[in-house]
Formats: structure tokens, C-alpha cells, sequence
């Protein structure tokens, strides 16, 4: 079937095929299948692999079929857990043909286009599962370009996985112990570094595991241990999530429940998103229920990549299931520099060329037809934020930029960013300051004028108001309330644009469906001029442990964290909007006065008798009358970046158009 019908043919398979992995009779084993959206590719392979040697999305999505086919086979969830009857949980599979083929709404915008297409995620160069490759690793690089080599070991891209050596975090070295005081722990019950092929996550966030059939970590293990096959699976209760395990202490959400009614105040009302200890979450899994089964082939390895020097297929099967064997034979861990710049990248023999690029892991988006709107929108505006429950998902940076005027002025992630070192002092540390090459003010000159007279934020800086932590890494509904700008928010925004409205929001939920985490379809609100917006909830107000600025800052202006007087703690968007308006009416009015007297002025000099030297002196007035005004549009915040200054310079125009006028009034009218 050449021409690829996806919608109606996916929608087809769906409504005939059980979405249930697990199926058949228990006391028989387990009968697991692979994906509908896989299924549809194996039936009708359009890859161009076989002829051109070129791996496209079909052949991508082929390739992973053999190691299902061992995974169903060996992996305990199928060998033994499941036909035991030991397991809590049904198991969902999700392999590269839902994720390539379905999130995002990928399967909609494939139907439109005629054509098998990925929405939230692109291809890496090459996979775990490509054998022999030319992977010659990191280290390697670095004997010749030392500079990069320092700057990447120390980022957190260098981090995305870790061995368990490698968690340095680690009470006393024991992935087991409650961390950081709490009695949540790195790996989840049952589940011991012995018994894992690596750690994902880093202390700012959260932390899983992927398991030593290099199958992401959804599950943990009662009254027994993984490594001995004893005990039930249960699935969920496997993510150490610091935020609540650190911050959201029961005492604060009894503290956030007294202003938000429904957020929850125990583990059993977090419901499926929640476990058996507080701090230690369910991800990608639902508690007790759905246990996503999915190799790190199908997700894990987009973002958060490792490699290996098996020469064969037959090798690196043989090494499955056996953790020490897999961390051997690991050439590369984290996003390292062939993931870019391709497999042994310019060496003799290499790939060469750049392979990839931040889009990768950081442009992941959702197809929303219904946003592409107006005589003039494009097909690509239809290409909106991924969102994982109410908030913006991580990896989302570069999809939001292509929201922004900053992206069509020309700005990529590049512009501010050196891909080397991209966290600027150590990955170990509970909030991301990055290293950047150019500040704001590199473009932004007179806003950072104004700024830098600023008696309220003058110590903050841009990203403070204009880059707010609002993306999450988890899908937590439970603690998702954006009306209220927080819980679950660990990663900046990239829109940058703050609109000053009493009301509206950005982000909001499809037609018809509630404003609190229970909502669907969220999306991020665009303004006149078809940019995203941040509203002065997420700008001033927001709530987030993993936020530098309100760390930092005193808890910024959060009813929840901030440590200024309790008349600054804002709640709810219109306060914010009124404390506006006191900076910036005064301003606008004069302003207003300043641009109708230069205009009044630049007509009654044509009908006005005026000595040489007074008509100088005007002249010279309102120049300076009209430099001000220019300085206060240009800045655009209309006193919210620096009142007092603003205001002095808006006034002082107001006084040259006022006495520029009274000389005019003290002339002759030309004809008298």
C-alpha cells in the first residue's frame, strides 16, 4: 500500500485490536502484541533502507520488531512475573510505532499529508539497535578538542544517564536510601543498582531507572527483589520526583489546600499518579493499574541517549538482561558528541557531518489543527507546544520559541546557547543557570537601560519575569493548576512575551473542558499578532522549587514561597494586573500628553513668528521631548521595567514640550 491512508486504515486497526498487551489467559502466559500504528507498518513496509541505504521512518520502526520479539520471549514481566500471576498491573506496549506514529496527534496531520509522518520526535542518527556502527565515543573526541570535551563533561547533557557509580547523590553511595531527608529513594522498592542498566534524571528533577533489558523502569517490585525474580511486579511507585518529595511536603500542600481546595493533602488522593511513598511518583505507569512496557529503543534513547560497540545484532542480544555485560560494552552515555555530529563524526571512516542538531530533543510538538486559525494562518500553525497535562512539556524549548517574534526574527537555540556547555556550574546542583553566549541586552539595549535603574528588580535579571519555569517533566494533573502558575514546573519557558491583560491565559484547556488538571487539550494561547504569550501569573506569581529566579529571589511575588511583605504576595491575575496599571497609566498618560503637545508644536512652528534663537531653543526641546518618547517605546514596558525611571524621563519631556509651547505662544502668528 504505497499510498499510506493513515487515519482512516489506524482508526480501522484500532477499533478491531485490543489495546491491551496483556491479553489471553493468565494461567496460559501472556499474549503480548506489539502496536496497531506497528502492526500497519510490518503489514505494509514502505522503507527505503533495502534499496537506498537510507534508514527512513518505516525501516526505523521495522528495526525495533526483533527485540520485541526477545523481550516477549525473556523479559520477566512476560517469562515469569506475568504468567505467575505475580503482577499488579496490565501491561501497555508502546513501541516506536505509537510513539513515531501516534503521539502528537501524528496519525491526524499523517492522514492529511498522505504520508507516514512523526510529530513529536525526530530520528537519531543511528540507534542502539544499529549494528556494527562507527561510534568511537566521547573521550575519544576530546583527545584533540579538549575545550568542548570540559565544557560537555560537566552539563548535564553529559548526565542523562548514569551508572550507579555514577550517582555521587546518593546517601552513603546506597540507591536505596531515602534521599534528601525524605524516606523516598533514587531506585524504587525492589528494584536494586544491581538489578539496572542505568539511572535517567538528575537532582533538579526527578530520577528512574532503565532496567537491565534496557526497558524503561514503569514498575517496582513487592516483597521481593528484581534481581532474584521474587516478589509481585506491581506497576508504578518507580520515579523519585523532588519535587514532592523535597518541597511538596505534606505540610505545604495542607498550605496550598487552604487556597486551592482541591489540591490533594495525602498520597491516596494523587490517585494512579501517586504510590506507596510520598515523593516516590508513578510515571509513564498509573499505580496498581497500566504498566507501560517500553524498551528505551521506542523513547528513552531520543533524549537521553547512550550507545554501545557491539559488533553484531547476535552480541548485543546476548548481552541483554545482563547489566555489568550492557555497562562494558557502553561506548557513549548522555548527549554526547556523535549524537550531533555524527558517528566517529569527521575521523577517517566517521559519519561526519552534523547529524542532528537541539530540534532533536527540544522542538517536540503537538498537531492542533483548530489553533492554525485566521485568513492568513500557514499549515505549520497548526504545529502547537506538546503539553503533558495542563503544563508545557519538557522539551518543549524550541517548539515554544517557534511561537515566539524571536524565532522569526531569526533567533535559534544556538543564539544564546554554546551546545558544549550548556549548564553553566554543576549538573548536581537543584536549579539549571545556563551558560549563555549572548545576555538580552547583547539585543535588547534599552530595556536593559531601564532595567538596570530599577529600585524593585533591579538585582534580577530578564529571565526572572521573561523566562519563568513553566514546562514539566512529569504529567502530575493532580498537581497541575495553572491558573495558580505552579506546582509541577522544573524547566524555563522560551516565549518570553508577557501580555498584560486582566483575564486571559496561556494556557488553556480544548472546548468545553474544565481550567483545573482534569482538563484536555490544553494548548498555549496565542496573541493578536500570532505569537504565545505568558500571562502576569506566570511571570510574577508562578510557584516552583527548581526555578532559579524564585529561589533566588525571595520567593518572587508566589502566595506560596515568597518572603516579601504578605501585600506582594499575589493571588490571582487581576492584583497583579491592578499593581500593573499603577506603573504604567501614569506613564501611558504622559506619554500620550508629551506626543500630542510635539505634534501641536511641529504645526504651529510653520504659522509662528520666531526669532532665530528661540526657534533653536524649541527646536533642540522638543528634540528632547521626542528622544524620550522613543526611549519609553522602545523599552515597551511602559514603566514596568524601571517606574521611577520612566517616569523621570517622561516628565522631564512633559516639561521641555511645556515650555517649548509657551515660547510658541509668546510669538507672532506669520501674516499678523
Amino acid at each position: 500500500m504505497k499510498t499510506w491512508k493513515l487515519r482512516a486504515t489506524v482508526a480501522a486497526v484500532i477499533a478491531t485490536t485490543s489495546v491491551a498487551a496483556y491479553a489471553g489467559d493468565a494461567a496460559k502466559g501472556p499474549n503480548p502484541k506489539m502496536s496497531p500504528q506497528a502492526q500497519l507498518i510490518f503489514n505494509n513496509p514502505d522503507g527505503t533502507e533495502a534499496v537506498k541505504g537510507v534508514k527512513t521512518l518505516h525501516d526505523y520502526i521495522v528495526d525495533e520488531k526483533e527485540l520485541f520479539e526477545f523481550l516477549f520471549e525473556n523479559h520477566p514481566i512476560f517469562k515469569t512475573y506475568g504468567p505467575e500471576n505475580r503482577m499488579l498491573g496490565t501491561p501497555h506496549i508502546s513501541d516506536r510505532g505509537e510513539e513515531y506514529l501516534h503521539t502528537g496527534n501524528s496519525e491526524e496531520y499523517s492522514g492529511v499529508v498522505g504520508r507516514p509522518s512523526a510529530v513529536q520526535y525526530r530520528l537519531g542518527s543511528k540507534s542502539i539497535l544499529d549494528y556494527p556502527n562507527k561510534f568511537v565515543g566521547p573521550e575519544k573526541c576530546g583527545e584533540c578538542h579538549q575545550v568542548q570535551y570540559e565544557k560537555w563533561k560537566r552539563s548535564r547533557h553529559a548526565n542523562t544517564i548514569r551508572f550507579p557509580e555514577h550517582v555521587v547523590e546518593a546517601p552513603n553511595g546506597d540507591l536505596n536510601a531515602g534521599l534528601y531527608g525524605t524516606e523516598a529513594s533514587i531506585l524504587p522498592m525492589g528494584i536494586t543498582e544491581d538489578a539496572i542498566y542505568a539511572v535517567v534524571g538528575t537532582p533538579r528533577t526527578k530520577y528512574g531507572f532503565i532496567d537491565p533489558y534496557l526497558v524503561r523502569g514503569s514498575y517496582h517490585i513487592v516483597d521481593g527483589l528484581l534481581k532474584d525474580g521474587t516478589g509481585t511486579l506491581v506497576a508504578g511507585g518507580n520515579q523519585f520526583s523532588r519535587v514532592w518529595a523535597e518541597w511538596l511536603t505534606p505540610e505545604m500542600a495542607k498550605k496550598i489546600n487552604k487556597v486551592i481546595p482541591d489540591f490533594p493533602v495525602d498520597m491516596a488522593e494523587h490517585g494512579k499518579m501517586g504510590s506507596n511513598v510520598w515523593g516516590m511518583n508513578s510515571y509513564g505507569s498509573t499505580y496498581k493499574d497500566k504498566l507501560l512496557f517500553q524498551p528505551a529503543s521506542s523513547y528513552c534513547e531520543v533524549c537521553h541517549t547512550f550507545k554501545f560497540d557491539f559488533q553484531s545484532d547476535d552480541e548485543f542480544f546476548a548481552a541483554l538482561g545482563n547489566p555489568e555485560e550492557l555497562r562494558k560494552h557502553t561506548i557513549a552515555r548522555g548527549v554526547s558528541c556523535e549524537e550531533c555530529h555524527g558517528a566517529g563524526a569527521h575521523l577517517d571512516g566517521g559519519v561526519g557531518k552534523l547529524q542532528s542538531n537541539c530540534e532533536r530533543c527540544h522542538q517536540r510538538f503537538d498537531y492542533k489543527p483548530q489553533i492554525a486559525t485566521g485568513p492568513d494562518a500557514k499549515p505549520e500553525d497548526a504545529f502547537g507546544v506538546k503539553m503533558k497535562g495542563a503544563c508545557p512539556s519538557c522539551g518543549t524549548e524550541g517548539s515554544q520559541m517557534f511561537g515566539s517574534a524571536h524565532y522569526d526574527a531569526g533567533m535559534r537555540c544556538t543564539t544564546c546557547h554554546d551546545p558544549h556547555e550548556v549548564t553553566d556550574g554543576n549538573y548536581l546542583t537543584g536549579v539549571t543557570k545556563t551558560n549563555q553566549k549572548m545576555e538580552c541586552g547583547s539585543c535588547h539595549e534599552a530595556q536593559a537601560e531601564f532595567h538596570a535603574q530599577s529600585q524593585a528588580h533591579g538585582e534580577s535579571d530578564c529571565t526572572s519575569c521573561h523566562m519563568p519555569n513553566m514546562g514539566s517533566c512529569e504529567k502530575f494533573k493532580s498537581i497541575q493548576f495553572p491558573d495558580h502558575a505552579g506546582f509541577d514546573n522544573v524547566r524555563a519557558s522560551h516565549v518570553w512575551n508577557i501580555d498584560v491583560h486582566p483575564n486571559r491565559k496561556t494556557l488553556n484547556p480544548g472546548e468545553g473542558q474544565p481550567r483545573d488538571g482534569s482538563g484536555k487539550d490544553w494548548t498555549m494561547a496565542k496573541d493578536e499578532d500570532g505569537y504565545t504569550y505568558l500571562d502576569l501569573m506566570w511571570s510574577c506569581a508562578r510557584t516552583s522549587s527548581s526555578d532559579r529566579n524564585v529561589v533566588n529571589g525571595k520567593g518572587c511575588h508566589s502566595q506560596f514561597q515568597s518572603e516579601l511583605d504578605e501585600g506582594l504576595h499575589f493571588q490571582d491575575q487581576m492584583e497583579i494586573y491592578g499593581e500593573v496599571m499603577k506603573w504604567q497609566e501614569p506613564v501611558k498618560e504622559t506619554h500620550a500628553k508629551v506626543v500630542k503637545s510635539i505634534e501641536r508644536i511641529e504645526q504651529l512652528l510653520n504659522v509662528t513668528r520666531l526669532s532665530t534663537s528661540d526657534k533653536a531653543q524649541i527646536l533642540m526641546m522638543v528634540d528632547k521631548a521626542r528622544d524620550a518618547v522613543a526611549k519609553i517605546e522602545t523599552d515597551g514596558s511602559w514603566g514596568v521595567h524601571s517606574f521611577d525611571y520612566s517616569k523621570r524621563i517622561i516628565e522631564d519631556a512633559w516639561i521641555y514640550v511645556q515650555e517649548a509651547q509657551a515660547m510658541l505662544d509668546a510669538g507672532d502668528y506669520v501674516g499678523e
